[in-house]
């Protein structure tokens, strides 16, 4: 597991398991296999491609796409949560600023 606790200046791909606790001035784009931990803030949006897994605790300022993977968020959304497959758990602690398609 790698844990990043400074800024990411663009996108990112993250193809193993990635414990986020900085911004990533880009989107987040989590591959198959991979997992992203989410205790920053992401400023753009979070792609989930299929198989893929993400805990989102921090703060995403974009949209959120599921493609097939798990999304588990705890934190807070201003964009929307698209999902095209895959398991969205929405905990009592989260916010979403936008809709769910």
């Amino acid at each position: 597991m790698r844990v990043e606790n400074k800024k990411i200046d663009g996108d990112i791909k993250i193809t193993d398991e990635l414990t986020m606790n900085g911004t990533i001035t880009g989107s987040a784009i989590v591959a198959n296999g991979g997992k992203l931990i989410l205790n920053g803030l992401v400023k753009q949006d979070v792609i989930l491609e299929r198989g893929s897994c993400a805990d989102l605790y921090g703060e995403v300022e974009g949209d959120v796409h599921n493609h097939g993977g798990e999304l588990s968020l705890y934190g807070k959304v201003n964009g929307s949560i698209y999902k095209d497959g895959g398991l969205i758990i929405i905990h009592p602690t989260a916010t979403i600023k936008g809709k769910i398609y």
